[in-house]
């Protein structure tokens, strides 16, 4: 490394610092989620800017209940279907799925999905996709509801979640 003392005078202060390189995979100082790509529209950048605060730990509710405000302006259910997918951490995820029934959009296109991640290991990313799925007001298809039974039947370790959705499906069936 440079030490400053041997640098000429126009140049003091303008060299970075070195970085770390370990402290940039450190998870608990750093996250990333790539939700995009240089191809994005403006439009995604800016719905990406507000998943971001959603995720962030250090947001304050206020700037969260902001970005919920924007997404729902947005209709950036795809965005945020495309958001969950690739978020690996399950704290971020459970974020985004929440904000999902947050927004208020009608997330009904995306039931089989959100069936699916009832299914998950992870008990908050369950309960929270089975807060989405509570949360549908329009109607799902006799269908869906009976692939979504038949996949929540499958899960070889249901958890609370799990039997809630079932008695979920099975009531709006009968309806």
């Amino acid at each position: 490394m440079i030490d400053d003392k041997d640098l000429p005078e126009d140049l003091k202060g303008d060299i970075v610092p070195e970085i770390n390189p370990e402290k940039l995979f450190d998870e608990k100082e750093y996250s990333t989620i790539i939700l995009g790509s240089e191809n994005n529209s403006k439009h995604d950048n800016h719905n990406a800017d507000y998943v971001t605060i959603l995720v962030s730990p250090k947001t304050s509710r206020e700037e969260k209940d902001e970005a919920l405000i924007k997404l729902k302006e947005n209709n950036a259910q795809v965005f945020m279907i495309n958001a969950i997918k690739k978020t690996k951490k399950p704290d971020q995820k459970v974020s985004i799925i929440a904000a999902c029934w947050e927004t208020g959009l009608d997330f009904s296109k995306d039931f089989l999905f959100f069936v699916d991640l009832i299914g998950s290991d992870d008990f908050h990313v369950s309960f929270e996709a089975l807060t989405v799925i509570q949360e549908m007001e329009t109607e799902i298809s006799k269908e869906n509801l009976l692939e979504g039974l038949k996949l929540l039947k499958s899960v070889k370790a249901p958890n609370v979640s799990v039997n809630d959705a079932i008695e979920l499906i099975n009531n709006r069936l009968n309806a």
